[in-house]
């Protein structure tokens, strides 16, 4: 038997088991319940007043609803308000559910389950284990959600006439696939029931979606349309976001055959996401258009629509790293407060005890002086901790400022030359008219964006290991001559197709103590600069010499030469990709980081006729510490 949902509704089935209980106007009841805050005077009222706000929030924007949840959960330490915190971990749970990170959720509904079932609040518990249900149905695990959802059914006997059980009810058709239609229509009919009695028109709206969703997937589209439509009609005149965008969803999927139709039902989905700033769901959203441009063959809406899908992404993934910071930095903050918990509880024990034998004197002072000393070690103790953290989070912000920087080299260098690449492989194809001539300016310039992406990508490669700790300098004598003919031979191709000659002037005998691989990454980085730039039939010299400690290595070229402009900003890289010289900015970046490591210098200048030279030096022999000769370099 076929699933009743495909995989492309979860997200929107999920935010539905996740969410207790659905207002008329979800925004309008967010802005009043916002609005009343200032003047809530009773701080129990004010928690639950902000973890209602969460609650409702969560669809829309979880990093607030987290936000508003860790809120409600200091407050209710506080006041030692329990059932306020739980309350308030519970959304924390969600949250972090909907942001993808399922194991951290788990571990907090587990932990929210067992209190409320401790405090005997059934309402919740069936609730909770919704949401576990949910969430297993989330990560694709059917079989367990469908357990979770029984048990929820098994607990919920005890309270047949409360709401929640019209959700649970709900839910069980939706998380189990082996239901007979007889059996869905059963559980619906009690869920409606319900719904009815306490007037719950969202709910009875939902589930004739579950209905029509159902009657679709095995075929019964006679049967489906009319429920989805009038479903679809009923949520938009009640103005109920949610379940106009779980109802548009389901009518782009019932016209997949027609992706024009389909498209125009996804667009008017994003117009409701846009302007109720239900931003996590654009991604998604985004990505179901796009298919349906493409079944359609809207070349140009496929191009829009990737760029937005991409672009949306990427403020997702932002977004997810503000969120996790956020999440860490609570989870501290609470660690934190449980060992100040423990360490004010451990003083008032240690008060006590001092108090009743204070009246032996010579016990009493042996007491005190193993007291204060035990006080101390765990001050010293503590501090040595909040050290230890205080370096990871120094080393988890450069690995974010890491992994922001390589996306910016990627996402400039490489995408652009290959999208111009595929556009001319493209008007190709189209353009059977083209002369011998043109095809081979085509060609030579796809052969030339080729080549150069792939010098990038080699440059990159080259920085991503240094990056990750993976490279390390070498110290060996190496003969700078040699060097340099073993570098030039790797262009030989290259250099007989344009004319160009390369005179190596390196004298014999000139020996150095360096990094093989890292001087010859230059080498070959320079050379390739030289090639790419200089005319056909020109002359590209190579000179080295020893002055005083160093060792000086020049590349001359009789190619255009560098403006003021380019010569400053020739070996920096910049947040949008840093291609100073036509491509050539990402590999002169590397070459200077490298021959900074290895103690020296690297500049570029113009030659007095025409051309320019790039130069660098390194120490012919320089002071090795054997510990920095094993240690990772370390950006």
């Amino acid at each position: 038997m076929p699933k009743l949902f495909p995989s492309k509704n979860i997200l929107f089935l999920a935010l539905f088991l996740l969410c207790i209980s659905y207002s008329h106007s979800q925004t309008q009841e967010i802005q009043k319940l916002q609005k009343s805050l200032p003047h809530v005077k009773d701080s129990i009222s004010y928690v639950n007043k902000i973890n209602r706000i969460g609650m409702l929030m969560h669809m829309k924007n979880p990093d607030s609803s987290l936000i508003y949840a860790m809120n409600a959960r200091t407050v209710a330490g506080r006041i030692r308000y329990k059932k306020g915190a739980v309350d308030a971990e519970n959304v924390i749970g969600i949250s972090l559910a909907l942001k993808g990170l399922s194991n951290e959720a788990l571990k907090i509904f587990g932990q929210v389950l067992a209190d409320y079932e401790k405090m005997g609040d059934k309402q919740n518990t069936v609730q909770l284990y919704m949401n576990f249900a949910s969430l297993q149905m989330q990560i694709g695990n059917q079989l367990r959600a469908v357990e979770y959802n029984r048990q929820a059914l098994k607990i919920g006997k005890s309270i047949p006439t409360d709401s929640i059980m019209s959700r649970v009810y709900a839910n069980y058709c939706m998380a189990n696939p082996q239901l007979s239609e007889d059996s869905v229509q059963y559980y619906l009919e009690r869920s409606n029931k319900i719904g009815e009695k306490v007037n719950d028109q969202s709910l009875l709206i939902g589930n004739k979606q579950i209905l029509g969703i159902f009657y679709m997937i095995r075929g019964a589209r006679d049967k489906a349309l009319p429920l989805l439509e009038s479903s679809l009609q009923e949520a938009k005149a009640a103005k109920l976001e949610r379940l106009q965008l779980q109802g548009l969803n389901a009518m782009a999927e019932f016209n997949a055959n027609n992706p024009e139709l389909a498209l125009k039902y996804m667009e008017e989905q994003m117009a409701i996401i846009e302007s109720n700033g239900y931003d996590e769901l654009k991604a998604p959203v985004l990505f179901s258009m796009l298919r349906f441009a493409k079944m359609s063959g809207n070349i140009e809406k496929e191009r829009e629509l990737s760029e937005k899908m991409i672009a949306a992404q990427l403020k997702r993934q932002a977004s997810l790293e503000k969120f996790i910071g956020d999440y860490v930095h609570y989870y501290q903050i609470q660690e934190n407060n449980k060992d100040l918990e423990r360490s004010q509880k451990a003083s008032r024990q240690t008060i006590i005890i001092l108090t009743v034998f204070s009246i032996v004197c010579g016990i009493l002072l042996l007491l005190l002086f193993r007291a204060y000393k035990k006080i101390r070690n765990d001050s010293k103790k503590k501090a040595a901790l909040y050290e230890i953290i205080d370096k990871k989070n120094a080393s988890l912000s450069e690995a974010d400022a890491m992994k922001s920087n390589l996306v910016s080299i990627l996402a400039h260098d490489f995408r652009s030359p290959l999208i111009s690449t595929l556009y001319m492989v493209r008007l190709l194809e189209r353009n059977t008219e083209l002369t011998e001539s043109e095809k081979e300016s085509f060609y030579l310039t796809i052969s030339n964006d080729i080549s150069g992406t792939l010098e990038n990508f080699d440059a990159t490669l080259q920085w991503i290991k240094r990056q990750l700790g993976e490279f390390k300098i070498n110290f060996e004598t190496v003969d700078i001559r040699s060097l340099l003919d073993e570098a030039i031979s790797g262009y030989n191709a290259q250099l007989n197709e344009k004319g160009i000659t390369v005179i190596n002037n390196v004298p014999e005998g000139i020996l150095a103590t360096s990094d093989k691989e890292m001087l010859q990454f230059v080498n070959r980085n320079l050379l390739s600069n030289a090639l790419k730039f200089s005319p056909k039939g020109k002359t590209i010299a190579v000179d080295a010499f020893k002055n005083g400690s160093e060792i000086v290595i020049s590349v001359k070229d009789e190619g255009p030469g560098l403006s003021h402009n380019q010569i400053e900003k020739l070996f920096s890289i910049s947040s949008k990709g840093g291609s100073m010289h036509e491509g050539a900015g990402i590999a002169l970046s590397f070459s200077k980081d490298f021959i900074v490591k290895l103690g020296g210098r690297i500049w570029a200048e113009n030659r007095n006729t025409v051309g320019s030279i790039f130069s660098y030096a390194v120490p012919s022999n320089p002071i090795i510490d054997k510990e920095s000769i094993s240690s990772k370099i370390v950006a």
